[in-house]
């Protein structure tokens, strides 16, 4: 059985609307709201970019920020099911900067039991765990809250 949700670090240009909607106008936004304006006070103002057909997201005055993308396979062209934004902040330490579910895809949504969110943050230790000397992740929209690798 093929996997409904599929995790990429590209994704195409045609999902530039769907990115910008879940990223910007997402209305789950106002549940992690102290967060957010914390990581855009701290680290910059999250933009979406487009390089070679592709999009990715970037951070006001970050070099260097990742992208995960999620993407649910299930019906023709896949649904970008969300999106999140980390980096390697110093030698030991990944920062979750913004992550974001299409509402369908959160905790109470018709396919919450997806887990997106948990699967997501598998991913990113996951992610950590590839990376020389990563000894923790930061996560912004949980006031600061350090994970172990």
């Amino acid at each position: 059985m093929t996997p409904r949700i599929r995790f990429s670090s590209v994704l195409e240009h045609e999902y530039r609307d769907e990115l910008e909607e879940l990223m910007f106008f997402n209305p789950q936004q106002r549940k992690a709201l102290t967060g957010i304006n914390h990581a855009i006070s701290e680290y910059g103002v999250p933009s979406v970019v487009e390089a070679n057909g592709r999009l990715r997201m970037s951070v006001e005055g970050l070099p260097e920020c990742q992208t995960l993308f999620a993407l649910d396979h299930t019906a023709e062209k896949a649904i970008l099911a969300g999106v999140m934004v980390y980096m390697r902040t110093d030698p030991e330490n990944i920062v979750l900067l913004h992550i974001a579910v299409k509402e369908d895809y959160s905790r109470t949504g018709i396919y919450g039991d997806e887990m997106l969110v948990l699967r997501f943050m598998t991913q990113l230790r996951d992610i950590a765990k590839r990376i020389k000397g990563i000894r923790s992740i930061t996560l912004k929209y949980s006031s600061g809250l350090v994970i172990p690798v």
